[in-house]
């Protein structure tokens, strides 16, 4: 089970990366209009079990692949859509055996700390592009203390935060702001339950 999860991550990864023509954005699987919808057939609470075997599947039609850090990454390689070839790697948060968060990163594969045309700040505008023409172009802006300017859109129950992590790479957060509140409102409770005991 634990091969299945790194290879499952990856095809996951590899159909995100994908460019906005790319047949994985536009399958009946991955419609738009659900704001639960993430990417590759993946969405907001999609249970545990089912990612694994979706990567799986995905995996054996070699469209992801494990990534860095073993068994909780997936990787595809995006090819000739952003002047350069792009790494993706995902992997999911799971609340209750199903999909609560999925951070994606980006990356140029010819990324080195002096190769600025290959910086995150060189990728960020091609992937914010790419996210405006899939999940729509209504992403709006604020600084953020620890991630400076992070372009955010919330639709539903789910909100997309897409930032610059470091000078290597580009940061996605998907979050199912509904688990978040409940999340939220059981760390108040319990807090309350200490300050009374």
């Amino acid at each position: 089970m634990r091969i299945f999860l790194p290879i499952l991550a990856l095809v996951v990864l590899c159909f995100t990366i994908q460019g906005c023509n790319s047949p994985g954005f536009y399958s009946p699987e991955n419609d738009f209009v659900k704001t639960d919808s993430l990417f590759l057939g993946f969405f907001i609470g999609m249970p545990q079990k089912d990612f694994f075997d979706h990567c799986t599947e995905l995996n054996s039609q070699k469209m992801i692949t494990q990534g860095p850090g073993g068994s909780t990454s997936v990787e595809h390689k995006i090819k000739g859509s952003f002047d350069g070839d792009v790494s993706m790697r995902f992997y999911p948060t799971f609340i209750d055996k199903k999909i609560y968060e999925m951070p994606v990163t980006y990356t140029y594969e010819s990324w080195a700390p002096w190769n600025k045309e290959f910086s995150a700040i060189a990728l960020f505008p091609k992937i914010l592009e790419t996210y405006k023409s899939i999940y729509g172009d209504d992403f709006k802006v604020i600084n953020h203390p620890y991630q400076g300017k992070v372009y955010y859109k919330m639709d539903g129950k789910r909100r997309i935060n897409l930032f610059i992590k470091d000078d290597q790479f580009v940061q996605a957060i998907f979050t199912d702001m509904k688990v978040e509140k409940r999340l939220k409102e059981e760390f108040e409770k319990s807090q309350e339950q200490k300050s009374v005991n």
